[in-house]
């Protein structure tokens, strides 16, 4: 159900993005860039239409990718960004690939559709090799939350929306030993992201 939703607007996606004036992927690349070497090898996680893995991919790093969304994947395929497309829900563990197999991981603009984050940073912490970057964006709250709710959910169309407090990324961030390296804030519309790049010890 949520992939069919997904394939519904992909074809429109890179336009809406534009329209939107929305440069997560450029900003979190940026806030990358002095860390990352041509060669390396990169892992975008709902990887989508490859907007944010087509900017490692320049830079000359080799770009995996895995969405649950086929027509996502028939687009970022036509681009011949990525050396290898899997289909994979993000949910759903263990990713297909063996540990400690790449450089970096990016997943960007993905977090805003899931609720709660586990599964994400514990594949991340498994796939990726020491001093290896896990950079990726999240929504902010509207209004402050209490410190035991991890986020807020709001409904736009047919999706599920949720931004997540800082308190509940820091607090996985700890528990998987991710060393924190940068934040930025950036607008989407009206709408307030994060991007974050945090490091594997």
């Amino acid at each position: 159900m949520q992939a069919a939703l997904h394939d519904a607007y992909a074809a429109d996606y890179d336009q809406q993005v534009s329209a939107y004036g929305s440069y997560l992927a450029e900003d979190l690349f940026g806030l990358c860039y002095q860390a990352i070497q041509p060669g390396q090898v990169l892992l975008d996680a709902g990887i989508g239409s490859g907007l944010c893995a087509a900017l490692f991919a320049k830079a000359g790093l080799v770009v995996h990718g895995f969405d649950f969304s086929p027509a996502m994947l028939d687009i970022c395929r036509a681009k011949g960004i990525a050396v290898d497309l899997k289909q994979h829900d993000l949910l759903q563990a263990p990713w297909p690939y063996p540990p400690a197999a790449f450089d970096h991981l990016v997943c960007c603009g993905v977090l805003h559709f899931i609720s709660g984050l586990e599964v994400i940073f514990s594949q991340a912490q498994r796939l990726l090799r020491p001093n290896g970057l896990f950079a990726f964006t999240s929504k902010i709250p509207g209004a402050a939350l209490d410190p035991q709710q991890p986020y807020e959910r709001q409904m736009v169309g047919e999706f599920e929306i949720f931004s997540h407090s800082s308190a509940y990324i820091e607090a996985l961030l700890g528990r998987y030993s991710f060393e924190r390296l940068k934040t930025n804030r950036c607008l989407v519309g009206e709408e307030i992201f994060q991007n974050w790049v945090v490091r594997k010890p």
